[in-house]
C-alpha cells in the first residue's frame, strides 16, 4: 500500500514537471538607459544606467547625438536583466540645445536612448579679487553668433556684454563692477529660456591712492571699494585713525580725500576701516621732495617753496638763480618763499639738500610785458599821454619795436634788453581819433598787443573876445579869443565869411595852436559898410579830433586905408614932418616982421 502511495505522489509531479516544461517561457524586458543629471552645460560629467539582455561582458557603446563619448560593459545580472553603468563628458563643440544619448550592443540587444539638454556655462580665471578686476571668462554651450549678456543676481541690467562663436563658445574678459564686500553671483545669457548656472567671485575691499609718493601737506585721493555702509576712518602706520569725513555709498564705494601729516622720510601704510571693521591697507614712500607755488611765472613773481622727506631736524640749503639761502627743517619739513629775478626766459632748476639727500624742481620763467597806465573804453585816456612799456624774460640783446596802429613809434634811443632780459621804454600817444588803439610790442620772437582807449570829449566852446559885435577893426584885422584847453591838446579853426550865414567863405585857417590870430598883407579886407559887415567865429579841436562848437558869429566892418608899401608911408610921414616944420619957421618969420 505505502508503495502504490508513492508511486501516485512521483507521477503527480512528473506530470506537473512536464506540464512546467511544457509552457513557454517569459521574454526578457528591452534594454533601458537612465541620464543623471539629463541636462547641463557642455564639457559636464554624466552618469549613465540602464540594463540589458546582452550577455555579461559583451560590450556596450555610449552615443551622444550619434558619437561615440564613451563605452561600459554588460554586468551580469539575474534573469537576463544585466546591469548597464558608465560615465561620459558632454561635448564641447555642441551649442545650446536638445540632443539623445544612446547605447550601442555589440552583445545584441535593442538600442535604448534618452534626451539630454546642454545649457550655456562659464568659466571665470579667478574666483576672487576686488572691483575694478579685469578678469578673464570661458564658456560654451550657447547659441552660436549671437550677444551674451554677464548679470549679476538679482538684476535685469546687464554689466557686461560679449558675443559668441559660430561654435557657441565665448572667451572674454569682464570688469567687476562696484558692490559690497562680499560674493557676487555672475551668469550669462544668449536671450535663451534659461541661462548659466552662476559662477561666485568674492569681492574684497580695497584702496588706492592718487599718489605713491605724496609730500607732507600734500592733499591726496583715497579711493575705496567693496566696503560696507558706515563712516570710514584712516589711519597711518600706529597712528589714531582720523574720520575722513565721508561715508560709503550704497555701492561699497567712497572717494575721500586727506592731507598728509608730518612724517619722516621712508615707507609708511594708510588703512582704511569701514563701521563693520572690513579694511584695507596701502603702502606709500615719503621721499624727499619739493614743490613749487606756482611752478611757472615771470620775473617778480612770489614763488613758495615747500619741502619734506628730509632730516627730522637740522637744515636745507635752498638754491635758486645762483643764490643759496639755509632753511630751517621741522620734522623734515620746511616751507620758504623767494622773487624771480631778473632773469632770461626759460627752465631753472631749483634745488634743496639737507646734505644726504637732494631734491629738486623746476621752475619755468616766462616772457612778461607791461604797459602803463591800462585804460578801457569808461576811463580812456587822451592824445599826448605818456606810456611805459616793460619787459622781462626776453633774449638779451634784441630790439624792442613799438607800433601803434601798425605805425612804428619813434623812440630814442632805440630800446634794447639788458642782459639781465628786461627793457624799460616811454612814449608819447601819438596824434590819432578817439576810440581803441592798437599798441604792439614786438622783442624777437615774442609779441604783445594791448589797446589803449582815447578820449572822445569835445573841447569847451572858445569865448570870442576881438573884433567885437557891430564894430570896425583897424587893417590888420586881429582877432582874439579865449584859451581852451584840452587833456589831448588844442588847435583852433577860424571862419571869416562875407554872410551870417557862412555860405561865401573868405577864408578857413586851420591848426591855429595859439588863441588869436593877426590876418596878413595878402588876407587885407576890402573896406566894408555896416549894411554888408564880414562875419567870424572859431572853434576849438584836440588831438583826437574832437571839435566844439563854434562860436556864435559876429559882424565887423573894415574902413579905408591907403595901401602903401612900408616905405612909401615912412616917406609921407617924413614929408609931413617936413612941411610942419617949414610952416613953423613961416610962421615964426612972419610973427617977427611985425
Amino acid at each position: 500500500m505505502k508503495h502504490k502511495f508513492l508511486l501516485r505522489v512521483l507521477g503527480v509531479f512528473s506530470t506537473l514537471a512536464l506540464l512546467i516544461a511544457a509552457l513557454p517561457l517569459a521574454p526578457v524586458s528591452a534594454a533601458t538607459l537612465t541620464l543623471s543629471p539629463n541636462s547641463g552645460p557642455a564639457g559636464s560629467m554624466v552618469s549613465v544606467t540602464g540594463t540589458s539582455v546582452a550577455s555579461s561582458g559583451s560590450l556596450v557603446y555610449i552615443l551622444f547625438n550619434g558619437a561615440n563619448v564613451a563605452t561600459a560593459t554588460v554586468g551580469s545580472g539575474s534573469g537576463g536583466a544585466n546591469p548597464v553603468s558608465g560615465t561620459f563628458t558632454v561635448p564641447t563643440n555642441l551649442t545650446r540645445g536638445t540632443y539623445t544619448v544612446s547605447f550601442l550592443f555589440t552583445g545584441g540587444d535593442s538600442a535604448a536612448s534618452q534626451a539630454f539638454t546642454i545649457t550655456p556655462s562659464i568659466t571665470l580665471a579667478s574666483g576672487t579679487g576686488y572691483v575694478g578686476d579685469s578678469v578673464a571668462v570661458t564658456g560654451s554651450g550657447f547659441t552660436p553668433s549671437t550677444t551674451v549678456n554677464f548679470y549679476l543676481s538679482g538684476s535685469t541690467t546687464p554689466f557686461a556684454t560679449t558675443s559668441s562663436s559660430s561654435t557657441g563658445t565665448i572667451s572674454t574678459t569682464i570688469t567687476i563692477p562696484a558692490a559690497k564686500k562680499g560674493t557676487l553671483s555672475i551668469t550669462a545669457n544668449d536671450g535663451g529660456a534659461t541661462g548659466t548656472a552662476p559662477v561666485n567671485f568674492i569681492i574684497n575691499p580695497k584702496i588706492t591712492l592718487s599718489s605713491s609718493s605724496p609730500g607732507v601737506g600734500d592733499s591726496i585721493t583715497i579711493t575705496g571699494t567693496g566696503f560696507y555702509d558706515g563712516a570710514v576712518q584712516i589711519a597711518i602706520d600706529s597712528g589714531a585713525a582720523v574720520n575722513a569725513g565721508v561715508s560709503v555709498g550704497s555701492n561699497g564705494s567712497f572717494t575721500a580725500t586727506y592731507e598728509i601729516p608730518a612724517l619722516t622720510r621712508g615707507s609708511h601704510t594708510l588703512k582704511v576701516n569701514d563701521a563693520w571693521n572690513n579694511n584695507a591697507q596701502v603702502t606709500f614712500d615719503i621721499a624727499q621732495k619739493i614743490t613749487l607755488t606756482p611752478n611757472t611765472g615771470n620775473v617778480g613773481t612770489s614763488v613758495t617753496v615747500r619741502g619734506s622727506g628730509f632730516n627730522t631736524t637740522g637744515t636745507i640749503t635752498l638754491t635758486y638763480f645762483g643764490q643759496s639761502v639755509t632753511v630751517t627743517l621741522s620734522n623734515g619739513t620746511f616751507t620758504t618763499t623767494f622773487v624771480i629775478p631778473g632773469v632770461q626766459a626759460g627752465a631753472y632748476t631749483i634745488s634743496a639738500t639737507d646734505g644726504s639727500v637732494t631734491s629738486t624742481a623746476t621752475l619755468t620763467v616766462t616772457t612778461n610785458i607791461t604797459m602803463s597806465p591800462t585804460n578801457n573804453a569808461s576811463t580812456p585816456g587822451n592824445v599826448g599821454q605818456e606810456i611805459t612799456i616793460n619787459g622781462s624774460g626776453l633774449k638779451a640783446n634784441d630790439t624792442v619795436l613799438v607800433t601803434f596802429d601798425s605805425a612804428q613809434v619813434t623812440i630814442t634811443p632805440s630800446p634794447i634788453v639788458d642782459s639781465n632780459g628786461d627793457f624799460s621804454l616811454k612814449f608819447n600817444v601819438p596824434a590819432t581819433t578817439a576810440g581803441p588803439h592798437t599798441i604792439t610790442v614786438i622783442s624777437g620772437t615774442t609779441s604783445k598787443t594791448f589797446t589803449f582807449f582815447v578820449e572822445g570829449t569835445a573841447p569847451a566852446t572858445p569865448a570870442p573876445l576881438t573884433p567885437e559885435m557891430g564894430l570896425k577893426a583897424k587893417q590888420p584885422v586881429v582877432f582874439d579869443w579865449d584859451d581852451v584847453t584840452d587833456p589831448s591838446g588844442v588847435t583852433y579853426v577860424l571862419e571869416i565869411a562875407a554872410d551870417q550865414n557862412f555860405t561865401n567863405m573868405l577864408y578857413q585857417i586851420k591848426d591855429l595852436t595859439e588863441s588869436g590870430y593877426t590876418m596878413t598883407d595878402a588876407q587885407k579886407l576890402e573896406s566894408v559898410s555896416s549894411d554888408s559887415p564880414y562875419w567870424w567865429r572859431v572853434k576849438a579841436v584836440d588831438g583826437a579830433g574832437n571839435a566844439s562848437a563854434y562860436t556864435g558869429a559876429g559882424s565887423f566892418t573894415v574902413g579905408f586905408s591907403l595901401d602903401l608899401p612900408t616905405w612909401a608911408t615912412y616917406v609921407l610921414i617924413g614929408i609931413g614932418g617936413l612941411l610942419l616944420l617949414a610952416l613953423g619957421f613961416w610962421l615964426g618969420r612972419r610973427n617977427a616982421d611985425y
